[in-house]
C-alpha cells in the first residue's frame, strides 16, 4: 500500500515530496496570518497553510484546514468554504483514510459545482482521481480524469491537456507496462514535447520504464536519460532521484553491473531516499551482487528486500487497510440510499399534489392530439386521393388516346385505299406493340381499382413456383426477342403457398419493367433463394437503373413519375404500386436495389406455407 501510493505521489506530479525550500514558503504565510485583518484573505492563507504542511506536519495540515472550515463557514463564503473542504481531504489522503478524505472531497466538489465556476472543481477532481487509483477503483477513476480532460479542452489549455491526458493514462493503466501502456505515453510524450516542462520529462520516464519492462532497452535509455538531464538542469531532486533509480533498474535488467552501480551510489547521494527507493535498490543491489557471484550478499539483500515488502503487503491487506476499504464502498453506498431515499420522498410528495392536475392536462392534450391527428389525417388522405385522381386522368387521357388516335387514322387509309400491304404491315406491328402496352394499363388500372375497393381477395393454395414463372416468362420472350435482351428464369421448382394469380401480375409487371428500361442486347434475370420459411424472388437487369430522387418516390402513385423506357415504351408506375399491394396481400415484403446506368433488382418474399 505505502509503496504503490508513494509512487503514484511521485510520478503524477502530485505535489507530496518534500518541496526543498518549502520552509520559507511556509514562514512567510504565517507571517502573513498573523499580520491579517481580512477574513477572507485570512480563510484564503490558512488553506495555503494546511497544504503546505500536508507531509511536513500532518496535526498543523488538519489544525489549518479545520480553522479555514470554521471561518469560511462564519463569513458564509461557499467557494472558500469548498477549498476548507478539499484541504481537509488532503489531510485525510496523507493520513491513509481515503473514506473521510472522500467525504471532505465530495462536499468539496458539491460546493464548488453549485457556487463556483465552470472550472472551480479542477483540484478537486484531480484529487477524487488519485483516490480512485489508490483504492484501486478503476472506473471512478477514468471518470474523474475525463473531466479534467474536459475543463483543458475547454480552457484551450495545452499543457493543462497535456497534464490531463497524463492522469487518464494513469487511471487506465495500474501498471506501467504493456503495448497499449506504451502507444498511449508514447503519444502524448510526442504531444508534450512542444512543452518542455516538468509534464514532459515524468511522461518520458513513463516511455522509459515501459520499453525497459518490454526488453526494449536501448529506447527506454534514451527516455529516461533525457528526463534525468532535464531534472538535473532544473534542480528537482525528487525528479532526478526517481530518474536515476530508474536507470539503476534499467541497468540491472540488462545486466550491467559497473552502470547500475553508478546509479544506485547517484540515487544514494540523493538529499532524501524514500522508502519505495530503498526497496528498489534492495532488490537491484540482491541481483548485482548475484551477478558478480557474491551469493551470500545477494541472499542477505534479497532477504531484507523480501522482508519489507512482505511487511509492506501484509500491512496493506491488514484488517485495518480491509476495513477501510469496506467501509469506504458501505458508507458510500448508504449515503447515495439515504441521499436517494430523501430525494424520493421529496419528489413523492411533489409527485401526489401534482397528479391530479398532471392526469387532467394530459387528457386535455391527448384530446386536443386526437382531434387534430384526425383532423390532419383525413385533409393527408383527401390531398392524396386528389394527387391520385389527377395522376390517373392524366394516364387515361395520354396514354389511352395515343394509340387509339393512331388506329383510327389507319384505319381511315386503309378505307381510302392510300396505303399499300407492306406499310400496312409496318403500321400494324407498331400498333400491335403500343396496343400491348395500353392493354398491360388497362389490366393494372382494373386490378388496382379492385384493390381500392376491396373487391379481391387472396385465394391461397400450394403451387409450383418454377412452373407458374415460367407461363408468365414465355409470353413477355416476343418482347424480349424484339430488343434483342436474354431473358432468363432461374427461379428453382419448388412449392409456395400463396395465391398464384396474384403472383403471377406481379411477376409479369416486373418482368415487363425491366424489359423495358433494358437496352439492346441487355440481360433480365429471375431467381429465388431460400430465407426461412419464405422464399426471395428477385428481378435483375442491366439496364438504366434509377437516381436517387426517382427510387423516394416509387411506390406513391401521386408522386411517382414514370420515364419512357430504352424503346420510348411508355410508363406510368401504377404497375409497381399494384405490385406491393399484391406482395403484401400475399403475405410478403418488397424492395429494390438500383444504381443509376448500372441496374436494378427488384426483391419480393412469398410464403413457403401457411402461417400458424
Amino acid at each position: 500500500m505505502v509503496l504503490r501510493k508513494i509512487i503514484l505521489h511521485f510520478l503524477l506530479c502530485f505535489p507530496c515530496t518534500v518541496i526543498f525550500g518549502q520552509t520559507s514558503l511556509i514562514d512567510s504565510l504565517e507571517h502573513e496570518l498573523t499580520i491579517c485583518r481580512q477574513d477572507d484573505a485570512k480563510t484564503d492563507l490558512l488553506t495555503s497553510l494546511s497544504f503546505e504542511y500536508r507531509d511536513i506536519d500532518p496535526p498543523k495540515c488538519k489544525e489549518y484546514a479545520e480553522q479555514a472550515l470554521e471561518l469560511s463557514q462564519k463569513i458564509d463564503d461557499k467557494r472558500r468554504e469548498a477549498a476548507a473542504y478539499n484541504a481537509l481531504g488532503v489531510y485525510y489522503y496523507y493520513a491513509d483514510m481515503p473514506y473521510p478524505a472522500y467525504v471532505n472531497y465530495k462536499k468539496a466538489e458539491k460546493l464548488f459545482l453549485e457556487y463556483g465556476t465552470w472550472n472551480d472543481p479542477k483540484e478537486i477532481y484531480y484529487n477524487l482521481t488519485h483516490l480512485y487509483i489508490f483504492i484501486r477503483d478503476k472506473e471512478n477513476a477514468e471518470y474523474y480524469a475525463d473531466k479534467l480532460l474536459d475543463i483543458a479542452i475547454k480552457e484551450g489549455d495545452p499543457a493543462g491537456e497535456v497534464d490531463a491526458r497524463f492522469t487518464v493514462g494513469a487511471a487506465r493503466f495500474s501498471e506501467i507496462s504493456g503495448k497499449e501502456a506504451l502507444e498511449y505515453y508514447s503519444d502524448l510524450y510526442e504531444k508534450a514535447l512542444p512543452l518542455n516542462n516538468t509534464t514532459t520529462y515524468v511522461v518520458s520516464l513513463f516511455c522509459g520504464e515501459t520499453h525497459i519492462q518490454m526488453k526494449q532497452y536501448k529506447e527506454g535509455l534514451k527516455y529516461l536519460h533525457r528526463a534525468r538531464r532535464y531534472f538535473e538542469k532544473h534542480k528537482e531532486p525528487g525528479f532526478t532521484m526517481e530518474a536515476y533509480i530508474r536507470l539503476a533498474d534499467a541497468y540491472t535488467a540488462m545486466h550491467r553491473v559497473d552502470s547500475a552501480e553508478y546509479w544506485l551510489w547517484k540515487v544514494s547521494k540523493s538529499p532524501t531516499v524514500y522508502e519505495s527507493v530503498k526497496i528498489r535498490m534492495l532488490y537491484d543491489r540482491s541481483v548485482l551482487d548475484s551477478i558478480n557471484g557474491d551469493y551470500w550478499g545477494a541472499l542477505s539483500n534479497f532477504k531484507d528486500y523480501h522482508r519489507i515488502t512482505d511487511s509492506l503487503a501484509k500491512a496493506g491487506n491488514t484488517s485495518e487497510m480491509a476495513r477501510m476499504r469496506n467501509r469506504f464502498e458501505i458508507e458510500q453506498k448508504e449515503t447515495e440510499n439515504r441521499m436517494l431515499l430523501h430525494e424520493q420522498e421529496a419528489q413523492q410528495r411533489l409527485i401526489c399534489f401534482l397528479t391530479g392536475a398532471l392526469c387532467l392536462i394530459l387528457v386535455l392534450i391527448l384530446l386536443l392530439a386526437y382531434y387534430y391527428w384526425r383532423s390532419v389525417k383525413k385533409n393527408s388522405e383527401l390531398k392524396e386521393l386528389h394527387g391520385i385522381k389527377d395522376k390517373l386522368f392524366s394516364l387515361v387521357a395520354h396514354d389511352l388516346r395515343g394509340p387509339i388516335g393512331t388506329l383510327m387514322t389507319m384505319l381511315k387509309l386503309v378505307n381510302q385505299g392510300g396505303l399499300d400491304t407492306a406499310t400496312q404491315n409496318e403500321l400494324l406491328k407498331g400498333i400491335s406493340n403500343r396496343v400491348d402496352d395500353t392493354y398491360g394499363l388497362l389490366d393494372n388500372l382494373l386490378c388496382w381499382s379492385k384493390t381500392q375497393m376491396q373487391s379481391i381477395v387472396p385465394s391461397p393454395a400450394h403451387f409450383d413456383l418454377q412452373l407458374a414463372s415460367m407461363v408468365t416468362v414465355r409470353s413477355l420472350q416476343g418482347i424480349a426477342l424484339e430488343k434483342r435482351i436474354t431473358l432468363s428464369n432461374r427461379i428453382e421448382s419448388r412449392k409456395v403457398y400463396a395465391d398464384k394469380d396474384i403472383f403471377t401480375v406481379v411477376v409479369r409487371n416486373l418482368t415487363m419493367n425491366a424489359l423495358k428500361y433494358t437496352f439492346e442486347g441487355g440481360k433480365v434475370t429471375l431467381a429465388s433463394k431460400p430465407a426461412g420459411d419464405m422464399l426471395i424472388i428477385s428481378v435483375q437487369d442491366n439496364g438504366t437503373g434509377m437516381t436517387r430522387d426517382v427510387q423516394n418516390k416509387l411506390f406513391k402513385l401521386a408522386e411517382t413519375k414514370s420515364k419512357r423506357g430504352t424503346n420510348n415504351e411508355s410508363g406510368t408506375g401504377l404497375g409497381l404500386v399494384l405490385c406491393a399491394d399484391f406482395v403484401k396481400m400475399n403475405g410478403g415484403s418488397i424492395w429494390f436495389e438500383s444504381e443509376e446506368s448500372k441496374g436494378t433488382t427488384f426483391f419480393f418474399t412469398i410464403p413457403c406455407r401457411p402461417k400458424e
